[in-house]
């Protein structure tokens, strides 16, 4: 059986070496200002309203990691919780996919959002890791239009027609 543990501040540049791996596979290109700066928001969060489960790699380092932002929402008819979680950056590193440690991370985080009373989790997935989340009980949703916008920042395109 895969061993999972909460992850410590110890581990903030691991997490965030495996989080520029994901980021990177998606196209997205980490430079070493946003490492050194998602290093310490790592570092700062953990425990507080960021929650991640590791898998320490045989070799050292970290084989897969997971992250859940704890967030307060406004409260929602027939809502019990205040809270909501968005899982992001679970990745795990080349040598160490096709193991079942994304989803013995995603289990651990799950069951730690289920014992804080967190009923909405949300997240993002890749092609990849759609199956996966799936199984776990997350669906597409179609009751509303998810919406975003980045601000300030003239290097993002915006997209054109998509219904807008």
């Amino acid at each position: 059986m895969t061993q999972v543990r909460l992850a410590s501040s110890a581990d903030a540049a691991e997490i965030v070496h495996l989080g520029a791996l994901m980021y990177k596979a998606v196209g997205a290109k980490p430079t070493p200002t946003w490492a050194v700066d998602a290093t310490q928001t790592v570092r700062d969060r953990l425990g507080k309203d960021l929650i991640g489960m590791v898998v320490d790699a045989p070799e050292g380092g970290l084989a897969c990691c997971g992250l859940v932002n704890i967030a307060p929402r406004l409260p929602k008819p027939g809502a019990r919780a205040h809270f909501a979680g968005y899982i992001q950056w679970v990745s795990t590193a080349p040598q160490h996919q096709r193991k079942g440690y994304a989803r013995a991370v995603m289990d651990a985080l799950l069951e730690e959002t289920d014992r804080l009373g967190i009923e909405v989790i949300e997240l993002h997935a890749t092609p990849l890791g759609r199956q996966l989340y799936e199984e776990l009980g997350f669906w597409v949703k179609s009751d509303n239009i998810a919406m975003m916008t980045v601000r300030g920042r003239e290097d993002v395109p915006r997209p054109v027609g998509e219904g807008l």
